[in-house]
């Protein structure tokens, strides 16, 4: 049975990461492959300047824990390669002490919440899509306006993923 979930990922120390383009297209590619590969659809998104905000349906015969190791693990190699290519003092930030690893991207906390109605659903998408917006961030005027988000597939245009717009009419559960 798929199942709808609303994910938040944050980057250690609350960094700002995904302000540089690079960094954004990295979370970009990782969801578009793990769409492409049939283990999710994407129902909404936004990348944030350090953190994520996503709403995802896992496909039958997936598990969202393997999903959720599989994209931090995926993404983090990714991040630390470009760092390191840049020599970017950032970096450094995310050292850790840790017996399994020596630098730490993600927070890890991600507190998944499964979605369980309609109403609930729309509320998240409405919360992701504005989050550019709060007065904290003024990313952009408009949800749709800002590059990193799933807005305009919800007005009918196409953004940088594939995403499955969802209604009141859609099965998800």
């Amino acid at each position: 049975m798929r199942q709808a979930y609303f994910i938040t990922s944050t980057i250690n120390q609350w960094a700002h990461l995904f302000h540089r383009k690079e960094m954004a297209g990295i979370i970009l590619e990782s969801l578009s492959t793990r769409a492409q590969q049939g283990k999710i659809k994407i129902n909404g998104y936004v990348i944030m300047p350090n953190h994520i905000h996503m709403i995802i349906t896992i496909n039958e015969g997936n598990v969202l824990a393997d999903f959720l190791r599989d994209f931090h693990k995926y993404t983090a190699k990714k991040i630390i390669e470009t760092l390191n290519r840049d020599n970017d003092p950032l970096l450094s930030r995310f050292t850790v002490e840790k017996r399994d690893r020596k630098i730490q991207i993600w927070q890890k906390t991600h507190s998944p919440k499964k979605l369980i109605s309609w109403e609930f659903l729309k509320q998240k998408l409405e919360y992701i899509h504005n989050n550019p917006l709060a007065k904290k961030w003024r990313l952009c005027d408009r949800p749709e306006n800002f590059a990193w988000s799933s807005a305009r597939d919800y007005l009918g245009q196409s953004g940088p993923l594939p995403v499955e717009v969802v209604s009141p009419w859609t099965p998800w559960d």
